[in-house]
């Protein structure tokens, strides 16, 4: 055991204080473990506090008036102190894990150090004596922090055999900190795929997610590769691998490389936005076509990509509006967009994407033309983003609720309600888009009533 005094770590709440002296003055313990320890010996403050315990569920919540059971059974529960949420779990030891998944039993009475033992990897496996700094680290983890090292604690294996979900959080870990993965606990990865199929598809999404919203992505995702655990995870993904990206078969960049180099263009925080660069190529493998001329195309592959990735994060429990928001900038991103281009073009891209969407999709296209060296692709995206800025500050109509008609107004003049109104309002707003001067009442319900006496509609 390893214990030293760290007076000069960021400050902790004042809450969290006060609490401790709780616990104590009652005779029990308390430690900071986990993410907010490591995030103090790397100078920051924590995003939430974990904490340990000798005394079990029940004492803590004689201790606290507002405390939520969250896994009394495991012995958590979740204390609500001074504008403050601290999760607090009692010192356990855990048996087998029949599942891969959780312990079969839990056994509570044991203290600090055997709980420590019992954690995934050594810069989880520290612990902070809240009132007075002391750090406990029986297994090296702080000098694995300072090194930039992932190692498991104890037998990696047999951590991986426990709980195959630490298999993905060693990769999410290292791809977050850009950490290297120890050696073993490298070695330990390969062959635990099979594993991960025990595990639920909302632990696997929340891992990935984590992965995706680091600095680079694709450090993670090569580790997947590498080890041999992409195909428990995103088996579309890998099928791109060896697949050539470019209009030649020997050019030596296949479709992998390049989406997780435009994963890593997108902009960090924006999940969605990252999602559709990893996936936005994932139908070439099956669009693959050999020309006559030697050259390599893949017809419909931007459809048939935005098909395979709402099956894929449908299977990994996305939520409905992140699907249909991955695939609906997929499908669109193989715009090819012109100097030539007229205003009301920019307009009926602005309309088809929409506004929610369109910046991201140009962002997209522009992460995906500079990955293939085009420079003057991506400067001319760079000139259709101040147009469809300049597009949204006039106040152009893009959608057919800027029109100066609605269905109420249709139905006034005799035009009957129903799915073809609707195709009717969107024919008048390509007739506006086309030219916005015709936003007009009278011009468009006069157009109406023209297209609807004709039946030239849609």
């Amino acid at each position: 055991m390893s214990n030293s005094l760290l007076p000069d770590l960021p400050p902790l709440p004042s809450a969290l204080r006060r609490a401790a002296r709780v616990f104590y003055n009652a005779g029990f313990q308390l430690y900071l473990v986990g993410g907010a320890v490591r995030s103090l010996l790397s100078g920051r403050i924590p995003e939430d506090y974990d904490l340990a315990t000798d005394a079990v569920p029940q004492e803590v919540m004689k201790l606290f008036r507002r405390v939520i059971p969250t896994g009394v059974r495991h012995g958590t529960v979740t204390v609500l102190f001074n504008g403050y949420q601290f999760e607090i779990t009692t010192f356990r030891t855990e048996s087998t894990y029949s599942d891969a998944r959780r312990p079969d039993k839990v056994h509570f009475g044991v203290d600090i150090e055997t709980d420590l033992s019992r954690r995934d990897f050594t810069i989880n496996g520290m612990a902070l004596h809240v009132l007075d700094g002391t750090l406990l680290d029986p297994f090296g983890g702080r000098e694995d922090l300072q090194r930039g090292i992932v190692r498991a604690i104890g037998d990696p294996s047999r951590r991986f055999r426990e709980d195959a979900l630490r298999v993905l959080r060693a990769v999410r870990f290292a791809t977050q900190l850009d950490f290297d993965i120890a050696q073993q606990t490298r070695a330990a990865l390969f062959g635990q795929g099979a594993s991960l199929r025990a595990i639920a598809a909302e632990r696997i999404r929340d891992e990935l997610n984590k992965m995706l919203l680091a600095d680079r992505p694709s450090y993670g995702l090569a580790l997947l590769r590498d080890a041999e655990l992409l195909t428990a995870v995103i088996p579309e993904l890998h099928a791109c691998i060896g697949v050539p990206s470019g209009t030649v078969a020997d050019s030596g960049f296949d479709v992998f490389a390049h989406l997780l180099e435009c994963c890593d263009l997108m902009r960090p925080r924006e999940l969605e936005l990252r999602l559709a660069a990893l996936l936005h190529d994932i139908g070439k493998p099956m669009c693959f076509t050999r020309n006559s001329d030697g050259t390599i195309s893949f017809p419909e592959h931007a459809q048939r990509s935005a098909e395979l990735a709402h099956q894929a994060l449908g299977r990994l429990r996305y939520p409905n509006a992140t699907v249909s928001a991955v695939s609906h900038l997929i499908a669109r991103h193989s715009l090819h967009y012109g100097a030539d281009w007229s205003d009301a073009a920019v307009r009926r891209l602005i309309s088809e994407a929409g506004t929610k969407y369109v910046y991201g999709l140009i962002d997209l296209r522009r992460a995906d033309q500079v990955t293939k060296r085009h420079t003057r692709d991506a400067e001319l995206l760079d000139a259709l983003r101040a147009r469809v800025s300049a597009t949204l500050a006039r106040g152009d109509p893009i959608t057919t609720r800027d029109l100066a008609v609605n269905g109420d107004d249709l139905a006034e003049v005799g035009i009957a309600r129903g799915p073809q109104m609707g195709a009717l309002l969107e024919r008048l707003l390509s007739d506006v888009l086309q030219d916005p001067k015709r936003n007009q009442r009278d011009w468009l319900l006069e157009r109406a009533q023209e297209l609807n006496r004709f039946g030239s509609w849609p």
